[in-house]
């Protein structure tokens, strides 16, 4: 079938003449609306995912709370403050416990604090998301959470870290107050001092999870070292946890070895303002709160502040030691 000329003609006319679009917003031109309504529709879609995303890691957290209920049944078994190692949540022995503090929750912060050491933030969406992200990429994230683990039928009662160059690496302690007081009254703590050298997300939870380093007695020297020399320690002790050197697996499969001992530290017993130094979780806060505390340094015993001279005479001793040794060694 041919279309005659004037036919033709007369289409393509009323093809230009045509609306483009069948409405536009008021007050706006026909691109700028549709410009509008894909914005709109992209912001939509992004919302929709973002809340589709808010409502699995919601539910992956409820499913492992749930999940965590044998981890929490094992771990209450232990009883006493004598615990060797702390539990994941299927029941599983994880980390080592190689570490005690005597001392309020508020003095125990605060030695933390004076150390340079950050308060881990809590898992959740938020955090969860944004140490995924750091992991990928690599990046800084000093307040990054841990992954949980149980002790006395609950997970820890504080995690502290040290962090590294990035989220995969860091020194971090976990702590449970064992509900067992000294002598004098006040709670004494015990704790599993690890670093880690990977943080990976887990396929099943898409949490984040810790790979540590093997060498766990390293790990405690290094904690020992920093906090005995902020002046708070005004004893030191130590215990058998092991009993004798060995060589273990964590619930994640990690090897360690340890000489199978316990650290003891008992804090000076000095007022702090608990309500503050609890609640330190930021950077920035944190090294404001280091400021502050060196400041009240005078406010610790004699015998913590001489033995934190003595601590880092040692220590730069071992460091000088191990640099000759280094040099030594080269060809």
């Amino acid at each position: 079938m041919t279309i005659p000329n004037h036919m033709f003609t007369h289409l393509l006319h009323t093809a230009d003449h045509s609306p483009r679009l069948a409405f536009t917003l008021g007050g706006l031109s026909p691109n700028q609306t549709i410009i509008v309504v894909v914005v709109a529709a992209v912001v939509a879609v992004a919302l929709i995912l973002l809340l589709a995303a808010l409502v699995r890691v919601l539910r992956t957290m409820r499913r492992l709370r749930e999940a965590s209920s044998e981890g929490r049944r094992v771990s209450g078994l232990q009883v006493g403050s004598h615990p060797v190692t702390s539990f994941d949540r299927e029941g599983k022995p994880s980390d080592p416990l190689n570490i005690k503090l005597v001392g309020t929750s508020g003095q125990v912060a605060s030695a933390f604090v004076a150390a340079g050491w950050y308060r881990a933030d809590e898992i959740d969406f938020v955090t969860s998301v944004r140490i995924s992200y750091d992991s990928v990429f690599n990046r800084k994230y000093s307040t990054a959470p841990v992954s949980n683990l149980y002790l006395f039928g609950r997970k820890e009662d504080y995690a502290f870290e040290r962090p590294g160059n990035s989220v995969r690496n860091r020194d971090h302690v976990r702590l449970w107050n064992t509900a067992t007081p000294d002598a004098n009254g006040r709670p004494i703590w015990v704790g599993g001092a690890t670093h880690d050298i990977a943080v990976e997300i887990s396929p099943v939870t898409h949490l984040p999870t810790h790979k540590i380093a093997s060498a766990v007695d390293d790990e405690r020297e290094s904690l020992l070292d920093s906090i005995v020399e902020t002046g708070w320690v005004i004893e030191e002790a130590w215990e058998a946890s092991f009993g004798e050197p060995t060589v273990q697996r964590n619930s994640l499969g990690d090897t360690y070895h340890t000489d199978g001992r316990r650290a003891i530290m008992t804090l000076a017993d000095v007022v702090v303002f608990a309500p503050v130094v609890k609640q330190v979780r930021g950077a920035w806060g944190a090294r404001l709160s280091k400021a502050g505390a060196s400041l009240f340094r005078w406010r610790l015993p004699q015998v913590g502040r001489d033995r934190a001279d003595k601590r880092r005479q040692l220590r730069l001793m071992r460091e000088q030691a191990a640099a000759n040794a280094a040099t030594r060694s080269q060809p």
